[in-house]
């Protein structure tokens, strides 16, 4: 299903940001994922090694890499709004690590991306 980058979330941003970063598909029986070079995968219904939307030493790995600047605005006492710019392309989430997430794929990948239906059910669980 296509899905807007600037909504995408959890392990379907994940996902997108393997694709946008030259992860390969592979299928093992009835077991999909994106394997990356460096070892780490993105399994489709299973816990993943990479994550960069929650974990700070894969996306930081991608701030140096496609030079990712973050800003991010006080909306109210209880809100903050984050966004990342590169290329001369903004975009925003909900938290740093969303924004320079959804960044990569924005320019790496477009406006909107095509995700794997067993991805978008893990999302709504």
């Amino acid at each position: 299903m296509k899905i807007k980058t600037s909504e995408l979330t959890g392990k379907a941003l994940d996902w997108a940001v393997a694709r946008a970063i030259g992860a390969v598909e592979i299928t093992e029986g009835t077991t999909r994922r994106l394997e990356l070079p460096d070892g780490y995968s993105v399994y489709y219904r299973y816990a993943s090694t990479f994550s960069p939307s929650t974990t700070w030493s894969q996306c930081g790995e991608l701030i140096d890499k496609y030079l990712i600047e973050l800003n991010n605005q006080v909306i109210s006492e209880n809100a903050i709004e984050h966004w990342a710019t590169c290329m001369d392309e903004y975009i925003y989430g909900s938290t740093a690590l969303e924004a320079v997430c959804r960044i990569v794929v924005h320019v790496k990948l477009g406006d909107e991306i095509d995700i794997p239906d067993e991805l978008l059910r893990v999302n709504l669980n």
